[in-house]
Formats: structure tokens, sequence, C-alpha cells
């Protein structure tokens, strides 16, 4: 049944994430929103790979997106604390770096069931750092195109938590937990999206990219509704997510250029 859709996923999937520019230091507003944001996809990321890694189907990508996303986050953390404007920004990030280094520690043992509790809570607790700190940045600018840049980035980081969140449910987190944040982050993305495409500032772009995004969520929405918990779900779950993420990076790029 979802042969079609997964030969679809494939071909986003096997492009790549679009990545921030690695040019070592953040020059404008627009590029830090965008990189703050990234870090809160980042934490959820890191944990929907590492326990993808006990999927034997997935193993060997989750080890990959798990490596590449540690990378990314190390760098642009040291990014943003070089870049931070107010000593409580660079507060904020301080307190990023430090909670990093406990959520890297588990992230670098070997995956289990029983340290899924633990893994919803430290990258929880990434999150909510990374979610303030991005907003304190966002607040620099007047501009409503900043707002934007904000709320288009928070989009990776929910088709992220959707599928941190099914792989948990697979490996014994409690349902009641499991149901009630997917239905958070659903109906927070559906607004969302909702906004983004009726902005002013959105350009034919940009709302041309916005339908491609709305189409991989009807992807990512089939996958998580699938009736099998087998290896099929789980596969299905993980690559509409980094189809989805795909698809929102560059979306979020294209309001912080517009902001500059």
């Amino acid at each position: 049944m979802l042969t079609r859709r997964s030969t679809l996923f494939a071909g986003l999937a096997s492009a790549g994430l679009p990545t921030l520019a690695q040019g070592g230091h953040i020059s404008q507003l627009g590029e830090a929103i965008d990189m703050a944001g990234a870090q809160r996809m980042l934490s959820q990321r890191m944990g929907k790979a590492w326990l993808g890694q006990l999927r034997p189907e997935l193993a060997e990508r989750a080890r990959a997106v798990l490596k590449a996303s540690e990378a990314r986050f190390e760098r642009q953390l040291g990014e943003l604390l070089a870049y931070a404007p107010t000593a409580e920004i660079a507060g904020s990030y301080r307190a990023m770096r430090h909670r990093f280094d406990d959520y890297r520690a588990l992230l670098q043992c070997a995956p289990c069931r029983e340290r899924v509790d633990e893994l919803l809570q430290c990258s929880g607790e990434m999150l909510s750092i990374a979610q303030r700190a991005t907003g304190q940045l966002q607040q620099r600018s007047l501009a409503d195109s900043a707002r934007l840049v904000n709320l288009s980035g928070r989009q990776r980081m929910l088709s992220q938590r959707l599928a941190l969140y099914f792989l948990a449910g697979q490996q014994g987190a409690r349902p009641e937990l499991v149901g009630a944040e997917t239905a958070r982050a659903r109906a927070e993305f559906e607004v969302a999206l909702e906004t983004l495409s009726a902005a002013a500032e959105a350009s034919p772009a940009i709302r041309a990219n916005l339908g491609l995004a709305r189409n991989q969520w009807v992807f990512l929405q089939a996958a998580l509704a699938g009736q099998s918990q087998g290896p099929q779900a789980a596969s299905d779950v993980f690559v509409a997510s980094e189809n989805l993420l795909a698809v929102m990076e560059t979306v979020t790029g294209q309001f912080a250029r517009q902001l500059g």
C-alpha cells in the first residue's frame, strides 16, 4: 500500500538536506534566526536517529543522520555563541552547550528501550533552551519577516518531533504521552502552514515550496497513521520526516534571505 509513497519519498531523501551557509560566522539577523531555529530541529532529529538505530532496517541510515546532526549542532552552537549580540542571548547558548554535553553522552551510548524516557526528557530540555534563544533573536527585529523565519523554522522541528515520538512509541514510551505530543505537534504544524501560506511576505517561490511542504505533510500523516508497527511503518515515518524537513529547510532559508 505504501510502495508508491515510499518511491515518492525516495526522491527527496536521496537528495539530502540543504544546509545553512558554512562560512564560519553569522553576518545577518535572518541567518541567525534560521540557524537558531535549526538547533530546535536538531535536538529532535538526534533523538529520532538514536531511536532509529533500534530498527535493523534503519540502523545504518540512522547512524549517519545522528553523526551529521551532532556535528551540525556543535558547529552551529559555536557560531551562535560567537554571534550572540546580548549577554542574555549568550547566556542561553552557554546553557545549551552545558546541556548538550549531557545529551551527547546519552546519544553516544548504545540505544535501548530502557532509556527512551530519558531520551525524551533530554531532547525536550534541549528544545526548550533552543526555543528560548530563537525567540530572543527574533525580538531583535520589529519586521514581521523575523517572525516568519522563526515560524517556518519551527516547522522543521515539528517534522522531527512527530517522528521521534512515533519511534519512541514503538519502543515502549507511554501511549498517553505519545498521543498527546503527536496531537499537539500535528495541530501546530497545520495552523502554521496556513499562516505561512497566507503571509504577505510569502513570494510566489515561497508559496510554491509551501505547496511541496503540504504534499510532504500528507505523506507524513499517512505514514504516522499506518496500522503496521513493523519495519515498513518505521521506515515510512523516518523517510517522510526527512523529506518534509528538506522542504522546510528551503522555505526557512527563503524567509531568512528576505529579512537579511
